[in-house]
């Protein structure tokens, strides 16, 4: 008896080596923007910005932004996000191979036979017992296009992790600025508050025996009220401060709930880091992860058409089944026949009313779409750019000027306390003079406070150490 032989590795091997023979994606070509040779007003400056945080030498703010970027929710739904979109190829590309199963069935019933047939018609036992292979051959890369559309979803995903990692880092070195700057706006509003009121008080004894008018007086009691006034909004907005700092950071409820945010530099003794930008203009297309999640999306919708335009031709499918027939009333499983089977089924589109164009037309406009949001995403990473050296120059401006305008009001306190002593100046000269230094101060605290959120606003628009590695 002559048996067939089965080989299982060719069989393999066949839907393989028929896969990809033919491509349907359009070559995929990166959006060109006319770029600047270099940054208007400031020159690129070479460094290591990776962490970039460090740049202001404050402990306290280095474990703030360890804490956020490790238990952020907004990071944690960005790695969800990137944990699906694996998920999602493994199955895209899982799909370009074949599938194997067991195939197993059993019946009880009577085959009726030729009654010329010396075979005994009795009910019996009719049972399978075998393997099936599966595989649609990807003539036209329908399913290929459809694993590297996913490959691009994950970079995508990871790119729009990185974003979020580089967001919550900047949001929480400014929120823990404008904590510390309104720690130093406090402590100035309560000098203020007693200033006012001992001038108040001054006022007043003078104006009950009549050496300053009413009107003098009524100036002084409003500028009391108005230091009591915003000493407890300050107050407010600190509070609140932590609150958002403490939530970003991912703290516990309970630490929320005390407001226990540690400080570190005073807002004066934080390092500014020098106003010019680390990347050359041509470099910032591969340093803003922004920009690099829209680029893969792009290329995702490039492979749909593809596989979009791959329903316009046939399917090919073949199917492989081997195994043991048996009827045997006693044993159902002692083989008494063996058999293998290798079918190919085909499938050609005549008349879909429209479907498939309709489909192709779709992934068209869904890729011209991702071109517009790609190069949408280069035009506003370069205005914030513009405007991050616009503002730190601003900012860097109006801090010196008020530092020299904040030197001058404690010169002038100074030789009125000097002339109070000899005699040429009253108590109410003098702190006249401290309300004034008082108010330069809070100037000059909004003034560091922009600088330094300048400064991480260029950070975050060149990128912030992103690279394009996944």
């Amino acid at each position: 008896m002559i048996r067939p032989r089965f080989r299982l590795a060719p069989l393999l091997l066949a839907p393989l080596l028929l896969a990809r023979c033919a491509w349907l994606a359009p070559d995929y070509k990166r959006p060109s923007l006319p770029l600047p040779d270099r940054w208007n007003g400031a020159a690129a400056v070479a460094r290591d910005d990776s962490e970039w945080w460090h740049s202001y030498n404050d402990p306290v703010l280095d474990q703030l932004i360890a804490d956020a970027l490790k238990d952020s929710d907004d990071i944690a739904l960005a790695k969800n996000r990137l944990s699906q979109a694996r998920a999602q190829y493994g199955y895209a590309f899982a799909n370009q191979l074949p599938a194997i199963s067991v195939v197993g069935a059993d019946a009880y019933g009577q085959v009726h036979l030729n009654e010329s047939l010396p075979i005994p018609q009795k009910m019996s036992n009719l049972g399978f017992v075998g393997g099936m292979l599966t595989y649609e051959v990807d003539l036209w890369g329908k399913n290929a296009s459809l694993s590297n559309a996913a490959k691009a979803g994950v970079r995508a995903a990871a790119c729009a992790e990185d974003a979020a990692r580089l967001s919550v880092s900047a949001g929480t070195a400014k929120l823990y600025f404008s904590l510390r700057a309104l720690d130093a706006e406090v402590a100035i509003l309560e000098d203020a508050v007693r200033t006012q009121d001992e001038l108040l008080a001054l006022v007043q004894r003078q104006y009950d025996v009549g050496a300053v008018d009413a009107l003098l007086f009524q100036a002084a009691t409003e500028r009391r009220d108005t230091a009591h006034a915003a000493l407890p909004d300050a107050r407010d907005q600190r509070d609140r401060a932590e609150s958002a700092l403490a939530v970003l950071a991912g703290h516990s409820p309970k630490d929320i709930a005390q407001n226990d945010i540690s400080r570190g530099r005073d807002l004066y003794d934080l390092t500014i880091p020098e106003p010019a930008p680390s990347v050359m203009p041509s470099q910032l297309i591969e340093r803003r992860p922004d920009i690099a999640m829209h680029e893969q999306m792009l290329i995702a919708s490039n492979f749909n058409i593809g596989h979009a335009r791959a329903a316009y031709f046939p399917s090919l499918s073949l199917a492989t089944l081997a195994g043991v027939n048996n009827i045997d009333l006693n044993n159902l499983y002692r083989a008494t026949t063996r058999s293998w089977a290798l079918p190919a089924a085909m499938a050609a589109p005549v008349l879909d009313f429209g479907r498939t164009e309709s489909g192709v037309k779709l992934a068209r406009a869904a890729k011209n779409e991702q071109v517009v949001l790609y190069q949408q995403s280069i035009r506003t990473a370069f205005k914030e750019v513009r405007d991050a050296l616009l503002a730190e120059n601003t900012a860097a401006d109006r801090d010196n000027s008020d530092t020299e305008r904040e030197k001058a009001a404690e010169t002038r306190l100074h030789l009125t306390t000097l002339r109070q002593a000899e005699g040429w100046s009253s108590r109410i000269d003098v702190l006249a003079a401290r309300s004034t230094l008082e108010q330069e101060q809070l100037t000059r605290v909004a003034a560091r406070l922009q600088r330094l959120d300048a400064s991480v606003d260029l950070y975050k628009a060149t990128g912030g150490g992103f690279r394009m590695s996944r």
